[in-house]
């Protein structure tokens, strides 16, 4: 049984608002001289929070916090978590409601002999 070697490149799309897209780690058992557009050979530097592959310097480059895709990306993450949190607090009401309403409940069954006897006590 041969082991096979996988050839490591990193895609980039600087321009995307998915942050995953930015520096994405592709493996293949093919070793490709002329790599697609935005392939590349070279390993963003580790110490890099979000690279990019920049063509004007024609290397990786941290993105930038201000970048429109940055501030797209930071916003997405925002509205995801905003929306986690809206889904928690509808279950919450809906237990909450659920709750209520079999107090309440309980609260008429309680009530329901003083009622059929037109709210008078046995006096």
């Amino acid at each position: 049984m041969t082991e096979e070697t996988y050839n490591t490149y990193y895609y980039s799309d600087p321009t995307s608002s998915d942050i995953n897209m930015h520096h994405l780690v592709i493996q293949s058992i093919l070793k490709l001289d002329d790599l697609p557009w935005r392939w590349h050979a070279e390993k963003p530097d580790e110490s890099m929070v979000d690279p990019i592959w920049d063509n004007k310097t024609n290397g990786w480059v941290e993105n930038d916090s201000s970048s429109k895709t940055q501030i797209i990306a930071n916003l997405q993450t925002k509205v995801e978590t905003q929306a986690k949190q809206l889904e928690q607090m509808n279950k919450n009401q809906e237990t909450s409601l659920t709750s209520i309403s079999k107090n309440q409940a309980e609260m008429l069954k309680m009530m329901a002999p003083l009622l059929a006897k037109g709210g008078k006590t046995n006096a």
